[in-house]
Formats: C-alpha cells, sequence, structure tokens
C-alpha cells in the first residue's frame, strides 16, 4: 500500500498576497505585484532521490551503518485488492520494495560542510515516499546520538509523506522519539541543528522534527504542511489552491526561514552558518583598543546603492548582485529647516522615508567581519520588501553574534529609493523567540536593532495574540543570558518597538533616532481626539514629547548617542566601534554579575523623579 502524496509538478493558478513582508506603515506598500507572480507560478519540481544524492556527494557523506529493517510485522495491515490475489501485507511491499535494492527511507552518518564535520541525517522520498517508521526513528535517535558523542553539529535532510501508515501507532511515536533526541542533542551540545526540507513533506515529521531546528531551509520546489491538500480538501469540502503549501508560501507566513534554489547552494548556506556560529578558540580577544576588524567602507561612497534585478524572492547572499541589476542610489538629504519645531518635523519625516538611514541589514553587513542572513527578501520591478523582523549571525573578529530586529522595505520611485517602515505582526514576534532560542543556546551576545514606528495595527493582529507576543518578546530580550547590546537606528514605536529594544545592558541611539509611546501621529490623534490630526496638530505634540536620542539620553534611559555622518559608511563604523567598546565591557562580566547588573538598570527606569508623600 503505497501513500498518497501531492504531484511535484503542479503550477499554481492563485495569486499571494505578499503584504506580511514589510508592510510599512502610515503609507504602506503596494499589495502583491505582478512581477512576483512568475517567480512563485513557474517553481520547478525537485526531485528528491537525485538532489538528495547531490547533496550527499557535495557534504562527502559517509554512512554510518548498512542496512536496517524490521524483525517481524506486528502490526499486519493488509491493501485489500479487487479479489484475494491482490492482497498486499506490509511484508508483500517490503520485499517488493528489497527486490529493487530499498530497505528503509533513512540513513544516517557523519560528513563534512566547509571543511567542518557534522552529523547528517536524510530521508529519502524514493522508499516509502520516505514515510516515517520505526527504523527511521531508530536511524534518527542513531544519528542525534552520534552527534552528542562528538560534539557535532547535527543537520537532518527531510522528504516525507508523513508517519507510514503500515505501522500505525508505533509510527506515529516516532514524531516523539525525534522531538526526544533534538531535546537531548540541544541540551548537552552548542552547535546548531539544521533542518533542509527536499521536495515534499508532510505529516508527522513537519509537526515534529522539522519546527524543533534551530533553523529550517528548504529548496525551491519543496512543498511543507501538515494535512496535505487531499486532507485539506476532504475536512474543508473545498480544492487547496495551487502551491498555498509551497516553500514560498510557508517562507512568507514565516514557517520556513531561508528558501533556496538548489543543494549546492544550500551546502555553501551551511558551511557560512557553521563559521558565523562557531566560537573562538580562545577568549573573543578584542579590547577597547582594538582596531577596526572590517574594511575600510568610508571609500565606498555617501549614499546607500540599492539593487533591484529580476522579481523573485531573493537571498540570503548579502552579495546578491548581478550583471543586469538595476543600482539605484538612495534620495539624497534636504537641509534642515532653521526652525527647531519644524526640524523636528523633518527629522521624524525622515525617519520614515529616508532610505540612507542604517538598517538591520546595513549595520549587519558592514559593521561586523562577516555575516549570514536568517531570511530571504522580495525583489519586485518597484519594491525591496522584507520580513517586518530579521535575524543573522555575524561576527565580530572572531566572536559571533546573533543579531535581530525590524527591518524596514524599500520602494523605487523613479531614480531614488525611499523606505517604508517596518510593523511587525505576531508571527514577526514568534519568530523573534525563536532566534533569541537558538542565539541563547549558542551562547552568543546579540545585538538588537530596531526601526520601527510600532506593531502591525490591524484587528486580525489583535486576534491572534499580538499582545502576548509582544510581552513575551520584552521578557526575551532582558532574560537572555548572554551580553544585548540594542541600537536604535530608526524609531522606536510603541510596544512593538520596545520589543526589539530590551532595556537590558547597553542601548545606544543613533543622533537622529527618535523613540515615541506612539508614533506622533497617532499620539497626535490621541491627545486632540480625532482620527486626522492637522499637520500642525503633529508638529506641537512632536516638539513636546521629548522623543530626540539626546532627551533619552538626558533623562537616563539611554547610555550612548552616535554620531550620525551625511555619509552612512562613516556612521556604521562608529557603530562597529561602539560595538566593540561595549561587548569588552559586558564580556567579563560573570552570568551572575550580568543579570544583577541588568536588574538593578532596569528597576532605574524612571527619568523622572518620584515625590512620595
Amino acid at each position: 500500500m503505497s501513500v498518497d502524496h501531492p504531484r511535484d509538478d503542479a503550477h499554481p493558478d492563485d495569486e499571494f498576497d505578499l503584504s506580511s513582508f514589510g508592510e510599512g506603515y502610515p503609507m504602506g506598500l503596494p499589495a502583491h505585484e505582478k512581477a512576483v507572480e512568475p517567480h512563485l507560478r513557474n517553481r520547478r519540481t525537485v526531485n528528491s532521490p537525485s538532489q538528495l544524492s547531490l547533496l550527499q556527494e557535495l557534504m562527502h557523506f559517509r554512512p554510518s551503518h548498512g542496512r536496517w529493517r524490521i524483525g517481524k510485522d506486528l502490526i499486519g495491515l493488509v491493501r485489500r485488492g479487487h479479489d484475494e490475489e491482490t492482497d498486499e501485507s506490509y511484508h508483500d511491499k517490503l520485499r517488493r520494495e528489497q527486490k529493487r535494492g530499498k530497505t528503509e527511507s533513512s540513513t544516517y552518518g557523519q560528513a563534512t560542510v566547509d571543511g567542518r564535520a557534522v552529523v547528517l541525517y536524510a530521508m529519502n522520498w524514493d522508499f516509502f515516499a520516505g514515510s516515517l517508521g520505526v527504523v527511521s526513528g531508530e536511524a534518527f535517535q542513531a544519528a542525534a546520538d552520534l552527534a552528542v558523542q562528538k560534539s557535532l553539529p547535527l543537520v537532518a535532510v527531510y522528504a516525507s509523506s508523513g508517519v507510514r501508515q503500515h505501522e500505525n501507532f508505533a509510527g506515529l511515536t516516532q514524531m516523539t522519539r525525534m522531538v526526544e533526541a533534538i531535546r537531548n542533542y540541544k541540551e548537552r551540545v552548542d552547535l546548531p541543528h539544521v533542518a533542509v526540507l527536499l521536495g515534499n513533506v508532510w505529516g508527522g515529521v513537519s509537526a515534529s522534527a522539522v519546527p524543533s531546528a534551530d533553523l529550517i531551509i528548504a529548496t525551491s520546489g519543496t512543498n511543507f504542511g501538515f494535512a496535505g491538500p487531499n486532507v485539506i480538501e476532504a475536512f474543508e469540502g473545498t480544492a487547496v489552491p495551487a502551491e498555498s503549501q509551497s516553500a514560498e508560501a510557508n517562507l512568507l507566513d514565516r514557517n520556513i526561514d531561508v528558501v533556496l534554489p538548489d543543494v549546492a547552494e544550500v551546502v555553501w548556506y551551511l558551511g557560512k552558518v557553521l563559521t558565523a556560529t562557531t566560537p573562538p578558540d580562545k577568549h573573543h580577544a578584542l579590547s577597547a583598543e582594538s582596531p577596526s576588524l572590517i574594511r575600510n567602507v568610508t571609500a565606498t561612497g555617501q549614499r546607500r546603492i540599492f539593487v533591484f534585478g529580476s522579481p523573485g524572492i531573493k537571498g540570503p547572499r548579502f552579495d546578491d548582485t548581478s550583471a543586469t541589476a538595476t543600482l539605484l542610489p538612495a534620495a539624497p538629504r534636504p537641509p534642515r529647516s532653521p526652525d527647531a519645531a519644524e526640524a523636528l518635523l523633518e527629522q521624524y519625516q525622515d525617519l520614515i522615508a529616508d532610505a540612507n538611514r542604517l538598517d538591520l541589514e546595513f549595520v549587519t553587513r558592514y559593521a561586523f567581519t562577516d555575516a549570514v542572513a536568517l531570511y530571504n527578501h522580495i525583489q519586485e520591478s518597484d519594491a525591496l520588501r522584507y520580513p517586518a523582523i530579521v535575524g543573522a549571525f555575524a561576527l565580530l573578529g572572531s566572536q559571533p553574534f546573533v543579531v535581530v530586529g525590524t527591518q524596514p522595505s524599500y520602494a523605487r520611485i523613479g531614480e531614488t529609493v525611499i523606505k517604508r517602515p517596518a510593523n511587525p505582526g505576531p508571527e514577526d514576534f514568534a519568530h523573534l523567540h525563536r532566534v533569541l532560542d537558538v542565539g541563547a543556546r549558542l551562547g552568543l551576545p546579540a545585538l538588537f536593532v530596531t526601526d520601527t514606528l510600532g506593531a502591525k495595527p490591524t484587528l486580525e493582529s489583535e486576534r491572534r495574540g499580538q499582545s502576548r507576543l509582544i510581552a513575551r518578546s520584552i521578557l526575551r530580550g532582558i532574560d537572555y543570558p548572554r551580553p544585548v547590546i540594542s541600537l536604535v537606528a530608526g524609531a522606536l514605536g510603541s510596544g512593538g518597538g520596545l520589543a526589539t529594544t530590551p532595556m537590558a545592558d547597553h542601548v545606544v541611539m543613533l543622533e537622529q533616532a527618535m523613540a515615541y509611546v506612539a508614533e506622533p501621529r497617532s499620539a497626535a490623534s490621541i491627545l486632540y481626539r480625532t482620527p486626522n490630526p492637522s499637520r500642525e496638530q503633529v508638529r506641537t505634540t512632536l516638539a513636546t514629547m521629548r522623543s530626540t536620542a539626546k532627551d533619552q539620553l538626558d533623562l537616563g534611559l539611554i547610555d550612548e548617542v552616535i554620531a550620525e555622518d551625511d555619509n552612512s559608511f562613516v556612521t556604521v563604523e562608529r557603530v562597529h566601534r561602539s560595538l566593540i567598546a561595549a561587548y569588552v565591557e559586558l564580556a567579563g562580566l560573570s552570568e551572575r554579575k550580568l543579570r544583577a547588573r541588568r536588574q538593578e538598570r532596569i528597576r532605574a527606569l524612571r527619568a523622572f523623579d518620584i515625590i512620595q508623600e
């Protein structure tokens, strides 16, 4: 009895709403543009077995065991044919597979990625459609145990139709077994566990091993979900839109972290991740007098350059350019008004639209020695759209960091580019938690970068528990076990901005950055009790709310203000120096002293004098 699985050669007819990637407020980006449709419509078919063979070859895979099989069929499931002669038992099916030279759906062993040893576990669609059974669970347990024994990263490649029907509940319990094996691995080994989705991944594996990984990556052409299209259609009574469970759709929903074009890119990406998370052999060897650890970027040019090329899902390469790409500069900054209140309003407008400002991606690319993104972005003909919250692993010299925070999107207007602020929603805050879990387990210091006017203000976000997720984000930031540095690069708006700005160990703001209890137009609408405040009302509100970086420093709410230069590359070098100085001070503290210092700092966040009467 074979397991039904969806066709690999299906093509979608539906349109995708990409608004979840970097939706801007108050203006936002256009919803889904036609330019992205060809990328989603023409996804290639993945031949999972051949791609797995190539991946194992590229990783120099050495299997650790011979052929395993079940000793006895205890379940006795039979596929009933039209007559007794066509009845097929599980053992009949296994014998038929053995004649093809196939004995099980899983294998494991050691491999190498960019010269680094790893343990590789892999499921093969070419046997029972990669279904999960007892032998597969045994192989996964052995792979996890080997990774623990040798203290190696664990990479698991999945192609599975779900739990094998022929093994019934015994097969189902392998989900528990895999989750427990991963938990044990994570408790004992402070190295990444990466899931690679290759082809189709359905059912039990999608709801056990895959979401337990530190990082989930997939090749384009992969489909992923717990309930397959046939199951969903049987329950809902309507057909499932084609490609709605594609890797690309799951990327937009933040169920998958990164989508890559092929297995060669998977191997490259794994190498980058392992490099950026490997702790130094010795102490970080940084000091306040350390020379610059990044290339001389001051000669690069004063204005940022944005790359627009063929539409589609791009990244996670930071150097992702092509010969056909169009390079456009951000618009030049106009001079400020001599009137103080008017200048503040212009400063606020710049935070919304000025693409010259530093963002998380720019800081990660230029303030660190090397880095790898944990996200893709979407390129359209006139827009670069990012997830509202993104993460990266980055090296400061030999010291790995986790970088996480809000990331603006960008729109092409003629021959220049303007910024669109991010508004994180529930799925973005949940992603933040996952990134912090990985960073904490690997023992990495964290840099948070913030530029948002606030969380996504929609009823749907409220219904999906946005308030609870913001509260948890604040707690995750202040409870993070390693040194935490917060950088406000643009706007810090409302609780959504505070969620990515832990008031923990060292808080920095760029000179032109601002912090608001509510985005100024929203604040004015509350103060003046109108949904549409006038420009003068916004101007007056902004001029009197003490929102600048200098104000926050004077009030004792932050630790440092970094002067900004018209040349963004000069500014990012100043950020680099600030990171080194802050980390050197914090790295010398024990975890106990770090927590005590953090608690004292948070308890002192008052700004105002409190008089007891």
